[in-house]
């Protein structure tokens, strides 16, 4: 994964969060004219604010080439580099919070999920996701856009050796919990996500490889009641981010 990528959004609200960020650096605006973002007075504000006016453009429609059919613009399309957030693990900042949480993906591949991942995340309060570098999703444009701008205020990490960064967190006191199918396995809610804690989700088609959970210090598993014998990862995502959050709120 780079660090520096050309990216675009668009939106009214996902293109808010990259205007007001301080870690995009924006290249070009887009807005057309009497659209949506044309009346927004948010959007005009923050152009403002960020001294953004040299980089805005009106236009009369959005090109195809720019935007998709099945999103709709909203009448704006940002167009920005994304730095800052995406490092290696060598730069993995420690918490001393006393509860922290760090999302772990084992090589994730599909870029929609990692987009719903992302805006979990940011709703749940964990503002930190680490990668693996070889057969993983990238940040590209389409799991930005489905993030909704929830990336902005997020730290991604790429390491290329999962089984040492394992060992890295749990030497500076986190525990490992992750998610998977197994008859070993504790139900999700049975298992104490307070403290310093890294939660671990597997690719869509193989889950969690064996080295990986054999590193792991639980294994939690969600029980299904229909004849489909699991959850799309994003959605097992919510259901455990969302128990930790009930649990450290208490």
């Amino acid at each position: 994964m780079k660090k520096h990528n050309n990216n675009m959004i668009y939106g009214i609200n996902s293109s808010l969060s990259v205007l007001d960020s301080d870690n995009c650096v924006i290249s070009k605006i887009s807005i057309v004219k009497n659209s949506q973002a044309y009346k927004n007075s948010n959007i005009e504000k923050i152009i403002k604010k960020r001294n953004l006016s040299n980089k805005l453009s009106f236009v009369n429609k959005i090109s195809q080439d720019k935007g998709s059919k099945s999103i709709r613009s909203q009448g704006i399309i940002v167009e920005f580099l994304f730095i800052g957030l995406v490092h290696d693990f060598d730069a993995f900042i420690f918490s001393e919070k006393t509860h922290d949480c760090v999302l772990i993906l084992d090589q994730l591949e599909d870029p929609q999920n990692l987009g719903q991942i992302i805006r979990t995340c940011e709703c749940a309060g964990v503002d930190k996701i680490i990668l693996t570098k070889d057969r993983s999703v990238s940040l590209s444009d389409t799991s930005l856009q489905i993030s909704q701008g929830a990336f902005t205020s997020m730290m991604f990490y790429v390491c290329g050796n999962l089984s040492n960064t394992l060992r890295l967190l749990k030497d500076n006191g986190y525990w490992l919990a992750a998610l998977e199918n197994s008859v070993k396995a504790d139900r999700w809610d049975q298992i104490d996500y307070k403290g310093k804690i890294g939660i671990i989700l597997g690719s869509e088609g193989k889950g969690i490889r064996q080295l990986t959970l054999k590193n792991s210090d639980f294994i939690a598993t969600i029980p299904m009641q229909g004849k489909i014998n699991s959850l799309n990862v994003s959605a097992a995502c919510s259901a455990i981010l969302f128990e930790r959050l009930r649990q450290v709120s208490l």
